[in-house]
């Protein structure tokens, strides 16, 4: 069992008094399944622009504990968007061989911040650097098997929290960035060459819903490209 008041106590250490260098004070604990299979997959940082004022204005309404365990309130809306529209869901899948129902997410840097036009950056190196030191603790109460990093940010706080197991890195997802490589290749081409991927394609066709199509398959094949086969969790 996952000690959950643990990762809470955790973070309430870290509640940032300076309101003016974030969108929301407390920083959160990950999306822990009940069957987590240890697996533990880390995104950037959740987009807190204004373009999702609606998801931010529901964090202000809740209380202190609830901001904090604010991913996953729904099994269909975990709070981490690459992991939400299927992406990193597909390629865990297929790179890792575990059930995506199975695995707890959350994002490498726990806060986010807005630059002009109140639109959303990339959280700067303080930021980063408090979330590793908060990693380190949460990682000492987790213990999980495989840190899965999407993205050198992502990369970059858990090298600096001091964790020392098995990680896996994989590209972030970012549409533009995938889709000037993506249109190269076609779609049967990909499936063919990457068994795997086929196969959870097929399982989960609604995890390619919502446009982007190639680019989820493309980003699903570098993972399993990229992943080493002692990496491998079979149950």
């Amino acid at each position: 069992m996952v000690d959950v008041e643990g990762l809470i106590s955790t973070c309430k250490k870290y509640v940032l008094n300076d309101r003016n260098s974030v969108v929301i004070s407390e920083p959160y604990i990950p999306y822990i399944p009940e069957n987590w299979n240890g697996v533990l997959v880390l995104a950037e940082s959740q987009n807190l622009s204004v373009g999702n004022s609606d998801y931010v204005q529901s964090l202000c309404n809740m209380s202190t504990d609830e901001r904090i365990q604010r991913l996953g309130y729904s099994p269909e809306f975990i709070g981490v968007y690459p992991w939400d529209d299927g992406s990193i869901k597909l390629a865990v899948e297929a790179a890792l061989g575990v059930s995506a129902s199975q695995v707890a997410v959350s994002n490498a840097v726990l806060w986010s911040q807005r630059g002009g036009n109140d639109q959303n950056v990339n959280p700067d190196l303080d930021l980063q650097s408090l979330s590793s030191e908060v990693w380190s603790e949460l990682f000492s109460i987790l213990n999980p098997k495989v840190v899965v990093c999407c993205g050198k940010i992502s990369l970059n706080v858990v090298s600096k929290s001091g964790w020392k197991g098995d990680k896996v890195l994989f590209r972030l997802p970012a549409k533009t960035a995938i889709s000037r490589v993506s249109g190269m290749f076609t779609e049967n081409d990909l499936l063919e060459r990457y068994p795997e991927v086929k196969k959870v394609v097929d399982s989960n066709p609604s995890w390619l819903s919502g446009g982007y199509k190639q680019n989820k398959i493309f980003f699903a094949c570098h993972a399993v490209s990229v992943t080493s086969e002692n990496i491998l969790i079979k149950h």
